[in-house]
Formats: C-alpha cells, structure tokens, sequence
C-alpha cells in the first residue's frame, strides 16, 4: 500500500507543479492588449484615406522592432517600389512614428515630409522625439513645417504652441508663418483674430495680408468692409486688388458697386481689372466705364491711360483704329499691347491691321512685333525689322534680331544678313562681326 500511497502524492505534486515549470502556450488576451496600448499611439483618430483596399491588414502592421524586420523584409518582395511607399504610407495612417522608422532604415527619406503631416493632421504627438533627433540636420526645418502645417489644418492653436518648444528663430518666426497660412487657409476670420492680437513686426505685416487673401475668398462681403475702412498704401492697394478680381470673376457690377463704397484714391487698380474683364465680352462699354470713371473721380491720368491701353491686348483692331484719340505715350502703349495680341496672326494679316497707322506708329509696331517673333519665327521678325522706316532703329530691330537667331543657327542668320537688300555694306560687316564674336565650341560657322 505504501508504493500506492507515493505514487499517489508523486502525481499531486506534478499536477500542481506542471504550470509552474512549464508555462502556458495560450496567450494572455489580457496582457496582450495591455502590451498593445502601450505600443499603440495615443491618438485614436481614423486613418484620413478611405476607399482603397488594404494591402496590408491592421493585424500585419510591425507594433515592434521583430514586426518591423519582418515587414521591411516585406517590401523586398513587392512587385513595384511604388508598392513599397503604398504601404509606408499605408502604415504612416496607423502609425506614424512606426512608418518614420521603417522610412529611415529603407533608405525612403523622401517620405518624411508626407508622414509627419499625416502625423500632424491625426495628432500623434509621439512623432516629436524622432523629430528632435534631426535638429542637427540641414532637413529639419522643412520636416518640423510638415508636422506642424498638418497639426495647424487640425489645431492651430497647438501648432503655435508646439512650435514655441521646437524652434528658434528666424526659422520660428518662418514656421509660424508657415503656420497662419494653413489656418487661415481653412479659417481665414480665426486666423485674422489671432493675429490682431500680436506685436506688429514685419512678420506679422506679412501674414496678416497673406490672411486677408484668404479672407477675401472666403468671407467677400464682410472682407469688403474691412478693406473699405483701411488707410490707404501699399498693402491696401493689393488687398483692393485682390478683392476686386473675386468679385469681378463672379459679377462685373457687383466689382463696379463695390468700388463705389471706398475712397476715390483707393479706386485706381480696381478700375484697372474691371475694364479689363468688361473688354473681354464688350470693350465698347469698357471704354465708356473708363470715361465715366475719369470724369466723375478724377481717376489718375497714368491709370487711365494703362486701362485704355490694356483693352488693345483684347480688341487690337478697334483700338488701332481709333489711335488718334489718344496721346502719343497712349498711342505707343497701344500699338505694343496690339502687337502682342496680334503675334499669332500671319504677316500679311498684321501688316493690313496696322496699315492705317502714321509711319512713326507702324516703327513701334514692327519693332515690337519683330522682338516678339525673334525665338519664335527669326525669318518674320527680320522681315519685319527690315519694314522699319527710321534707319536707326531699323538697324538696332535687325541686328537684336539676328543676335538671337544666331544663338541657334548662325549660319541661316549669316545668309539673311547677306541676302538683305536694306543693310549698306559697312552695315553687313558690322552686324557679321558682332555674330563672330559669339563662336564656340559648340555653334562652328562652316564657310
């Protein structure tokens, strides 16, 4: 019986000693999710890309140093390296800092920037120690601008913050310009309080006009009223710009009616673009806005001549033909603004749109027309430098000409000079000289 009476307390101790000396194959579900949380982010927030099939499921994501040579070794096998950065960034939504890390020992670099704003929009702050290890590297402002300009299109308020601990200047005061931008891209009002709040400086100038852009796309009507009430300078007159062509892209006479609620000083530019826009469908009645403007503002006589002669770049004819109208500086900045409109018509087209022009205007409009074409067409803009009528300035047009064109074919401009039956002698020879000058190794003229 005692043989019975040991076995029996032999196999009690072993029954009880069994889980002790060999542990337990099945897994803690909750120690593992513990182990989990702490390797996890802190940030819950859903992944910010939604509608592509995953590749790799959240099950197969590397949450530790193992995971990740097994992942990295992953890549190896993907078929394109577009494949590889699919899934960096795929992984990037899940886990920035884990994406960083892979990135860096994948030699995938040019990934930092995308990952840190993904980590800045979802508001992983666990980014910020690898971000700190790269101070010392030329990238560094660039990558924090990433991270923050992401976090600022979530919250401003903690990209401000955060920017205060991780820079110095001047590349601080660049970020935080970096900064406003991308909130008063999406919240122009909230970005413009902030700033009224700040010391004046140079920076905060810059931004608070940056901002004003934004607060003019976004906000027009209250925008207009703030820019109404400005003193003039140089800021305001950008600002009135600004507003001006959002207004006028969407109603011409909303941009008319709202020019007639500010200062006649502050008119200028915007009387500009309006004329402008109002050529493009009925210049007729842009040259009767722009009368009207100069006879009930007193609108600036440099003003008005630059609109007049801007509606030549839409009606070339009918403002050619009605150049006598207007003073010989007006009359010049016409013809030029005619010319450009006029490059892609033919020569002879050109020639009988500017027929009826003085001699002394046809020398404006070939010169300018004859520039124009010398990269493009150098054949035409020497024939038409050759049209000029002053001997001078027929001389200095052919020779500009033929500079250029020499740039890529010496030997056709060599041909032109020679063929000319305009150019003296002496003429010929002090052109030919010039283009000698320019030989090099690379454009040889063969004889």
């Amino acid at each position: 019986m005692k043989w019975l009476i040991v076995v029996a307390i032999s196999w009690c101790i072993g029954f009880i000693s069994f889980p002790l000396i060999w542990p337990n194959d099945t897994p803690n579900t909750t120690e593992h999710r513990g182990l989990l949380s702490k390797t996890q982010p802190t940030n819950t927030s859903k992944s910010v890309s939604t509608g592509q099939s995953n590749i790799t499921s959240e099950n197969n994501l590397p949450h530790n140093t193992h995971d990740r040579e097994a992942f990295k070794a992953s890549l190896s096998n993907d078929e394109t390296p577009y494949m590889s950065i699919f899934r960096i960034m795929q992984l990037a939504e899940q886990d920035p800092l884990e994406a960083l890390l892979v990135a860096e020992e994948t030699q995938h670099e040019d990934l930092y920037g995308l990952i840190l704003e993904i980590a800045g929009k979802m508001q992983f702050s666990n980014v910020i120690s690898w971000l700190e290890q790269q101070k010392s590297t030329e990238q560094y402002e660039s990558l924090l601008d990433g991270y923050l300009r992401g976090l600022a299109s979530v919250n401003p308020q903690q990209a401000l913050s955060d920017v205060e601990l991780l820079a110095v200047e001047p590349m601080k005061s660049s970020i935080i310009m970096s900064i406003v931008d991308s909130w008063a891209n999406t919240d122009a009002i909230a970005a413009f309080e902030w700033l009224k709040q700040q010391t004046e400086t140079q920076s905060t100038l810059k931004m608070y006009l940056n901002t004003m852009y934004y607060y003019i796309e976004q906000s027009p009507n209250e925008a207009a009223n703030l820019i109404s009430s400005l003193p003039l300078n140089e800021s305001t007159n950008y600002l009135i710009t600004s507003m001006v062509y959002q207004l006028v892209e969407k109603n011409t006479q909303d941009a008319v009616d709202w020019l007639d609620t500010i200062a006649v000083e502050q008119r200028a530019s915007g009387i500009y673009i309006v004329s402008r826009k109002m050529a493009e469908t009925d210049p007729e009645a842009a040259l009767v806005f722009l009368n009207n403007q100069k006879q009930a503002y007193d609108l600036n006589q440099d003003y008005f001549n630059s609109a007049v002669a801007e509606i030549a770049s839409v009606e070339p004819n009918m403002m050619l033909a009605r150049i006598d109208n207007y003073e010989a500086n007006v009359q010049r900045d016409i013809i030029i603004n005619a010319s450009y409109a006029l490059a892609e018509h033919s020569e002879v087209d050109f020639l009988q749109v500017i027929n009826s022009l003085s001699d002394d205007n046809k020398d404006i409009a070939f010169r300018q027309r004859s520039a124009q074409l010398s990269q493009t067409d150098p054949q035409q803009a020497f024939n038409v430098a050759e049209r000029i009528n002053d001997t001078t300035i027929r001389l200095e047009s052919v020779a500009g000409t033929v500079n250029v064109w020499s740039g890529f074919d010496k030997r056709a401009a060599l041909t032109a000079i020679d063929n000319s039956t305009l150019l003296t002698a002496s003429q010929k020879a002090e052109i030919s000289s010039q283009i000698q000058l320019q030989l090099t190794s690379s454009n040889i003229i063969y004889p």
